[in-house]
């Protein structure tokens, strides 16, 4: 057996000391890469293959193979190879790229949910040493050989089995800088705190927390030493305070290779915070810590440091580089400093971090008064391409600035070399001497330059007095108290300096920043969580929704679920503090805790939308819970985000590196309305329509890039046609259709059509290969927001699969991107899409959605269908290692599963003969019979299964080339020619129809195909038979003269002729004829034809559309959405091919209401007059819609004496009979006489309207 493999799982186990894959073969191609700059780059190919960026567009080659130790570390060398020369136009095309003299396999262990895989990588091209010559490699093996013991990085965080949250009062408080904080007594009783003798604080503020998982994090929340002032009455009481040191959400620390403090801004908080309880015991007071007797330096001045860094510009809308002051319009910026008793003897250590966008270079001077400091060269860069880098970046370090006084001013001129230049101030950074001299109420020291082995520091410090005090804070959960010798007006201290300490000395009665109180918080216990199935993370708003998802699961599924909200995350892993990490933490938490397979966390759901601005900078911003976003920031092609880095939860993984372990999806949810809509959605879906959409898929094709879209496209349809022939495929190749001009451009104006209308009739995935943004598909704007809006597909929910550009870009709070409305769409759109959320490449694109169909229809260990998360995880894992995979994001529930059809439907029989022996061939003009039977996947028959099968015959797969619009045409076969399209009953598991062939077949001899549907009363059904041959006509062919007979309505079988209807009427025509229906269409001018009114040039192909009746081949119905009709009168022309080729047609007349308000017409009763019973009937513009109905009857002096209140669900435009017995609301019959009766209709979005009528009774 032959493997054409790329990102393959082999699922064996190296037990031995070597092991050897079974041979692989490469099947090479020339190819071409299109960036989404429209950049052609041509290179070499084989299936499977990976082309990134960063091997150059090479081809490379990658294997993931599962081993039996976690432990063992391998080697891989390659056997047996086979080398081909490469011909002339392969070499050309490798002129400008560097390849080896050999291949170099790479070798790299990985885990994935705790099991361990080797991934082998490397590029399949060599120019032998020996020859000169390129080689391609076509055939070879590959050996696995133990080397020795793995040494994983491994984290040494360690988990509580409690939270100190799980039981006490708590409140919750805020801080906005680091600093010695203090809350009162006074204020404690304020905040509910029962027994402010013993108050704790927890929790640990500052910075982030680091997205490695080998980093340590801390552990819940620790309790911080607290400092008690009591009063001389020796009480905690009135009057008395607390002080403790807090760190803000600015981190400074310090890098001894610069030699400089360094900083980082908080990207998700302006606070950091922290949490009081008097019920936790004692209060952890501050100790006091020995003094050394002795010193080795002294130390009388320190480091201090200061930044202007303002978080307010995202270049990109991507990335975590936030940029402050815009130099444009004014290009000069002044920031004021004031170091305090500034040691002029050392100068100043000046960090500045600049952006600009220019198309040639710029630069910036440093200046402080009249002193030039320096410049900073900015770098051009590309303006003229939105894929190239947005803005250079440069830090640049100033080493040799002294201002010779405490306060100064820092200026930055930007100088433009074009109007269009501008830049932005990322940072500007000091780091300075001070002398240790005491100011302020609270001075917080330090030196980096008293650090050293066997170093200890007297700390010289001027203006003392004796009732200041000196805390050691390097450790916020160990601060200790250190006694200071004064004399005069000097403390001194000596302390140990072999790592860098910091301190703080402070007046204790003097002023200091009091917490902002947030309030009482919850109890709450995550680290107690058992294992979970379905982890729910979802703000409080959205809570009610989330538990019926939660019940959905539990119930259908089986799932242990839970539900938790970020801010409880933040309040055990973060402190309380907002931050990515800490719900990847409370993952991790979970994973290792687990100790077996069916413990280990299986799929997240972030139930809310994110948002670049992770920190609400910004006014309506969408972050119901953190996006992680990517350090890079500037460039288009490599900035992204990704919620894999929650599933990323090995020891070794963290940031974007790694493989994810559990299935994400997200709700980009951001109001209740969205929520209930996207609930109703996830709980209505299994209940769905069980009609033949369940076993469809569409595959649509950008026309592109020397086709190279529809190409893919394609080669994805032929995978699904050879793997899963129960499918059937459709192909929207844009090529395939008439382009057209208008003032926008180039538009495919039937694409749309046909792609509204695949989705209207529904489809289990649509796949889509091409270009796109947030705005829709491809260039010609096919799949816009006025499409995605005229869908009415409540029952028939497909999952969208958009290899394509930031179809789906969810965190850009400015604007809904058009995969978020497909998913947020109320009455249609989508039950979920994998999508992408910025810019992609198409080549790694194609390859990550071949492995998706190695998935989506996969079962896994246990015999079933994989999940939306299962899907996503395995196809990205399986995916080579790069960015391009992470931009592509599930917007849906990972745990639910797709309609898959549950059993199989098989042909027993055709014209009586059984299917394993050899059967006549089918011919034009005859009437076939087909019986087959219901069984389950492992054959066994199911003959309690009742219910209704779809059948569809094909006719043979034939050639088709598209058009050639924009270059080429491409070429293709598939198998759309419909010979029959019908339903028949199921009956006890077994089931049979019977059909006309009609005569417009090709009529050279080939197989056919059919494929089938079946519905049950519980479960469902689908199947193929692809052993049948068509070809040649019958000769005994029956007289047939007449045409079909046509009965023409809108929406329902209730319309009138000249009826009204919306502006996205349902054309429903009931057709009849001895002979069939003729839906094949290979004879010019013989397909099912309507023409709206009279346009000749615009007419619809309504093959597709229609479908026998059940157990009836001879009648049948056409269904199709007509979209967007202008107001006022229209006529529709139908025409209709019965199999022997007579046709008929038929016209309707109908209004389309000139209003989107609820509008009723043809107000009546009938009978009327009457005497014991009448029906009311009208007409409404709000077609498939529910409308509650009041219907009121009264007397000529407007006495009520009858109130008749239904709600309508239906279909189409008319309504009626709603009947009435002439009694009134006692029962009582009611006199001879006129009456008035008004109607009042009100639609579910709130639209009401009344209309009155009179009737007459006779008695």
């Amino acid at each position: 057996m032959r493997y054409l493999i790329f990102s393959l799982i082999l699922f064996l186990s190296i037990s031995t000391i070597a092991q050897n894959t079974a041979q692989i073969d490469l099947d090479w191609s020339e190819t071409s890469i299109f960036l989404p700059n429209g950049q052609k780059i041509n290179t070499l190919t084989f299936t499977g293959a990976s082309l990134d960026k960063k091997n150059n567009w090479l081809p490379e080659f990658s294997l993931l193979q599962k081993t039996g130790s976690k432990n063992d570390i391998f080697s891989v060398e390659l056997l047996d190879t086979e080398f081909k020369l490469l011909s002339s136009t392969e070499k050309q095309i490798l002129q400008n790229k560097s390849v080896d003299n050999s291949l170099k396999p790479t070798i790299k262990g990985v885990l994935i949910r705790k099991e361990n895989y080797e991934q082998v990588r490397f590029i399949p091209i060599r120019r032998n040493k020996s020859t000169g010559q390129y080689e391609k490699l076509v055939q070879f093996k590959l050996r696995f050989k133990k080397q020795g013991l793995r040494k994983y990085s491994k984290a040494t965080n360690s988990y509580v089995s409690n939270s100190v949250l799980q039981n006490g009062k708590w409140i919750k408080i805020s801080v906005d800088t680091t600093s010695i904080h203090k809350i009162t007594y006074d204020q404690l009783i304020d905040m509910g705190i029962s027994n402010p003798n013993q108050v704790r604080i927890f929790g640990y503020g500052g910075g982030m927390l680091p997205k490695m998982n080998s980093e340590t994090h801390p552990e819940d929340l620790p309790s911080i030493p607290i400092y008690l002032h009591i009063g001389s009455d020796g009480i905690f009481n009135s009057g008395d305070f607390l002080l403790f040191f807090a760190k803000g959400p600015r981190k400074w620390t310090y890098d001894f290779n610069t030699q400089e403090y360094i900083h980082e801004n908080h990207l998700y908080s302006n606070q950091a915070y922290y949490f009081i309880s008097s019920d936790q015991g004692t209060p952890n007071i501050i100790s006091s810590t020995s003094v050394e007797p002795s010193f080795t330096i002294n130390v009388d001045t320190f480091d201090d440091y200061q930044v202007i860094d303002k978080d307010e510009i995202n270049l990109l809308q991507s990335g975590r580089l936030w940029l402050g002051q815009e130099f444009d319009i004014s290009t000069n910026y002044s920031f004021p400093f004031n170091f305090t008793n500034l040691d002029t003897s050392v100068p100043i250590h000046i960090t500045t971090h600049l952006a600009a966008r220019s198309a040639s270079n710029t630069k910036f001077t440093l200046l402080s008064g009249n002193t030039n400091i320096g410049e900073i060269d900015m770098p051009s860069v590309n303006t003229g391409s939105y894929t190239a880098t947005y803005a250079s970046l440069e830090e640049k370090h100033f080493l040799n600035f002294n201002p010779g006084k405490d306060k100064f001013e820092i200026s930055l001129n930007y100088k433009k070399s074009s109007p269009s230049s501008i830049a932005w101030l990322d940072y500007l950074r000091l780091n300075a001497r001070r002398k240790l001299i005491f100011t302020n109420d609270q001075m917080a020291f330090r030196d980096s330059q008293s650090v050293g082995a066997g170093n200890i520091s007297r700390f010289q410090i001027q203006d003392v007095k004796p009732s200041n005090l000196v805390w050691d804070i390097t450790n916020q959960n160990a601060i200790k108290q250190i006694p200071l010798t004064i004399n005069g007006n000097q403390g001194t201290i000596n302390i140990r300096t072999e790592q860098l300490k910091e301190f703080v000395i402070f007046n204790p009665e003097g002023s200091f920043p009091t917490p902002e109180i947030i309030g009482e918080i919850p109890n709450q216990n995550l680290h107690a969580l058992k294992a979970s199935d379905l982890i729910i993370i979802c703000p409080d708003k959205f809570l009610s929704y989330a538990n019926q998802v939660a019940e959905f699961h539990r119930d259908q599924d089986n799932l242990r679920v839970e539900i938790v909200s970020p801010s409880a995350i933040y309040n055990e892993f973060s402190s309380g503090t907002p931050d990515v990490a800490a719900i990847r933490n409370f993952l991790k938490m979970l994973y290792d805790n687990a100790s077996n397979d069916l413990d280990i966390p299986k799929y997240l759901l972030l139930f809310g939308d994110g948002s670049y601005d992770n920190k609400l900078n910004s006014e309506n911003n969408t972050n119901q819970i953190l996006t992680y976003q990517s350090e890079n920031s500037l460039s288009p092609t490599q900035s992204f985000v990704t919620d894999d880095f929650f599933g990323l939860l090995d020891d070794d993984e963290g940031e974007s590196f790694g493989m994810v372990d559990i299935g994400i999806g997200r709700f980009p949810v951001n109001t209740s309305d969205e929520a209930k809509i996207v609930t109703s959605k996830i709980l209505n879906y299994s209940k769905s329509d069980q009609t033949d959409w369940r076993s469809s898929l569409c595959f649509i094709g950008d026309d592109e890039d020397n086709n190279t879209h529809m190409r893919d496209a394609n080669r994805l349809a032929e995978k699904v046609e050879n793997e899963e022939p129960q499918y059937r495929v459709q192909r929207i190749f844009l090529d395939n259709y008439e382009q057209i001009s208008n003032s926008s451009g180039q538009i495919y104006p039937d694409v749309n059509q046909d792609i509204n209308n695949r989705v209207n009739h529904g489809t289990l995935i649509m796949n889509y290969t091409g270009h796109g943004n947030e705005n829709g598909l491809a260039h010609e704007h096919i799949l816009m927001l006025d499409d995605i809006l005229s869908w009415k597909n409540p029952n028939k929910l497909p999952l969208f699969m958009t290899a394509t550009c930031e179809f789906s870009r969810f965190d850009n709070y400015r604007k809904l991107s058009a995969g978020e409305i497909i998913f947020l769409r109320d009455n249609g759109g989508g039950i979920g899409l994998f999508t992408t959320t910025r810019l992609v490449f198409s080549s790694p694109n194609f390859t990550l959605n071949q492995n998706f169909y190695n998935y989506v229809f996969a079962l896994n260990s246990e015999g079933v269908h994989n999940r939306l998360g299962d899907i996503m995880r395995k196809t990205k894992n399986n995916t080579s290692s790069g960015i391009n995979k992470r931009n592509f994001t599930l917007l849906g529930d990972p745990a639910l599963q797709l309609n898959y059809p549950v059993h199989k439907a098989i042909t027993l029989k055709i014209n009586d003969i059984d299917i394993s022996q050899p059967t006549d061939t089918l011919k034009a003009l005859s009437k076939v019979k087909i019986s087959g039977a219901i069984h389950s996947q492992s054959n066994q028959a199911l003959n309690l299964f009742n219910g209704t099968i779809f059948a569809t015959i094909f006719d043979k797969a034939s050639p088709k080339t598209t058009r050639g619009n924009d270059g080429n045409p491409f070429e293709y076969t598939s198998q759309t020619n419909i010979l029959y399209k019908g339903k028949a009953s199921v009956r006890n598991g077994n089931f049979k129809f019977t059909f006309f062939i009609p005569k417009d077949i090709n009529y050279q001899f080939g197989t056919g195909k059919i494929l089938y549907y079946a519905a049950g009363t519980d479960s469902d059904a689908a199947g193929y038979s692809n052993n049948i041959i068509i070809g040649g006509t019958n000769s005994n062919a029956i007289n047939d003269k007449l045409g079909p007979e046509i009965k023409l309505y809108m929406n329902d079988e209730l319309f009138s002729p000249g009826g009204m209807t919306d502006s996205n009427p349902l054309l429903l025509a009931i057709v009849q004829d001895s002979s069939g229906i003729n839906t094949v269409g290979n004879a010019i001018g013989h397909d099912i034809v309507a023409i709206l009114d009279q346009n000749t040039d615009k007419t619809i192909e309504l093959n597709d559309f229609y479908e026998s009746d059940l157990d009836n081949y001879q009648k049948g119905k056409i269904t199709y959405r007509l979209n967007d009709l202008e107001p006022g009168e229209h006529e529709l022309q139908l025409k209709v091919w019965d199999n022997v080729n007579n046709s008929n047609e038929n016209n309707l007349s109908f209004v389309v209401s000139e209003s989107s308000d609820l509008v009723i017409k043809h107000l009546l009763n009938y009978p009327n007059p009457f005497t014991t019973n009448t029906g009311f009937y009208f007409e409404h513009n709000q077609a498939s819609r529910e409308l509650d109905v009041l219907i009121q009857i009264l007397t000529i002096s407007g006495k009520l004496i009858k109130t008749i209140e239904t709600t309508i669900s239906s279909a189409g435009s008319r309504v009626g009979p709603i009947s009435w017995d002439g009694k009134d609301d006692f029962g009582n019959t009611i006199g001879r006489g006129v009456y008035f009766y008004r109607v009042k209709v009100r639609a579910d979005d709130g639209k009401v309207v009344n209309k009155f009528q009179k009737l007459v009774i006779l008695k």
